[in-house]
């Protein structure tokens, strides 16, 4: 692997510098605006799908008995699957393409939304939760690789960071939508309702998702004749699960915050389902404004997480504590969007440095990996917090969140800094030849 980093001379400063990354934002293409907007308005309508059940937990807790626990248990058993799912997810959409292994989420996933509308029981709804969680977990590594497929490096990170900040904004929308729905229909035809949307956007991928270009298509083609090893060797490497804690100590913060909130401001603060809606919409369109900014800053930047990810999770560690505290609503709800938009900007920052460092050859399974520790963590935040709430009080399950913020941090002070660092420590594997961008492997060459 050595030598096929060393393709261009030392001598050759021409090369050297046109090889480099651009230290702008480049614009985006026709074809990625296209799928940008695309997989934007599919992820909402994931989030949606997923979100509902949270704004559904009073409802359903009554109908079935449940205590707080068990409510998580609810979100957690999704999450399993969920988490599991990642990995394997990424991988086929490597061996089969984005179009098709989208396509198969999708079905899935609706298919199981609307089964939970029928439910008629505890224990059904956590099988059907489970089977939910395995639909939505192939399609993230699929989207973010239809991204990588369609952009270059230098415009890279601006385009997952529009895309992803469709996560925000869908968890803005899912209460506004989800929450009046509910109060209109009833909680078992909310997820009918949900189910249609996705079988809408299912054919719309089909049929409007635009072809990869053509530097892509050539590097898929190298991927189908490296064969699954080549796809798994990324599992392998130490240093992408650095990227994967960091994930995992981010995301505790927004799926904690996203599944309790709902029924913090319910018990708590004795507001109805519609006044909840709007407050939680609230930080959520913050969110979504920081994850844009934390992918524009990562392409600026080039990655390093430590310049953007760091900083903006202590910010989101003090904002978690003061938000627990909180005298006032108003306060509760101003320090939630310091939260938020501190998990918003570093999003982006924790993807930045393997989506960068690796060519669409790899970046399903990759993303697919670093996409596990993150859900992993939507697996622990809603039953630890709550069984804290059953035992202590709210206060107690926000603030056990901030010790995810400040894992968060550590990674990203130790994580690789810039794609160039991270070729050259994965680079090692003999598996992964071909697999890196073109423009980083020879930068990392170079040093």
């Amino acid at each position: 692997m050595g030598s096929s980093l060393k393709s261009g001379t030392r001598g050759d400063s021409t090369m050297t510098l046109s090889m480099k990354l651009p230290a702008t934002v480049t614009p985006l293409s026709r074809d990625a605006r296209v799928t940008v907007v695309l997989l934007f308005i599919v992820w909402l309508v994931d989030y949606f799908d997923r979100l509902i059940m949270n704004f559904a937990l009073p409802y359903i807790g009554k109908d079935f008995q449940l205590n707080h626990t068990q409510q998580g248990l609810l979100v957690s058993a999704f999450f399993i699957t969920y988490a599991f799912s990642q990995l394997p997810g990424g991988v086929l959409a490597d061996r089969i393409g984005t179009r098709k292994t989208i396509a198969i989420a999708m079905i899935g996933w609706s298919a199981f939304t609307g089964l939970t509308g029928l439910a008629w029981s505890f224990s059904a709804l956590i099988v059907i939760r489970f089977l939910f969680g395995i639909g939505e977990g192939v399609f993230p590594g699929a989207s973010y690789k239809a991204i990588s497929e369609r952009t270059e490096p230098g415009d890279r990170m601006t385009a997952i960071g529009i895309m992803s900040s469709s996560n925000q904004f869908g968890a803005a929308v899912a209460p506004l939508l989800g929450a009046p729905l509910i109060a209109i229909i009833g909680w078992r035809w909310s997820f009918g309702a949900a189910a249609v949307a996705g079988i809408a956007c299912c054919f719309a991928v089909l049929f409007f998702l635009p072809p990869p270009s053509v530097q892509q298509r050539t590097a898929n083609i190298g991927a189908r004749d490296v064969g699954a090893k080549a796809s798994w060797a990324i599992v392998r490497s130490p240093h992408m699960y650095i990227y994967v804690a960091m994930f995992f100590g981010a995301d505790l913060v927004a799926w904690g915050v996203l599944t309790w909130t709902p029924s913090y401001l319910l018990a708590v603060r004795g507001l109805s389902l519609g006044h909840s809606a709007i407050l939680i919409a609230i930080p959520m369109v913050v969110a979504g404004a920081g994850t844009i900014l934390g992918g524009k800053l990562s392409d600026l930047l080039n990655g390093r997480p430590r310049r953007v990810a760091a900083p903006a999770l202590a910010v989101a560690a003090a904002g978690l504590l003061l938000m627990a505290t909180a005298a006032s609503l108003s306060a509760f709800i101003i320090w939630q969007c310091v939260t938020l938009f501190g998990f918003g900007l570093a999003f982006m920052s924790i993807q930045a440095v393997p989506m960068k460092a690796l060519n669409a050859k790899f970046t399903g399974s990759a993303t697919g990996m670093i996409n596990f520790g993150g859900q992993l963590a939507g697996v622990f935040a809603p039953v630890i917090m709550g069984a804290l709430i059953d035992r202590f009080s709210y206060v107690a399950a926000f603030v056990f969140l901030a010790l995810g913020a400040l894992l968060g941090l550590v990674a990203a002070i130790i994580a690789p800094q810039t794609p160039e660092a991270l070729v050259r420590k994965l680079a090692r594997n003999q598996l992964l030849a071909g697999g890196f961008a073109v423009e980083v492997a020879h930068a990392g060459a170079e040093r």
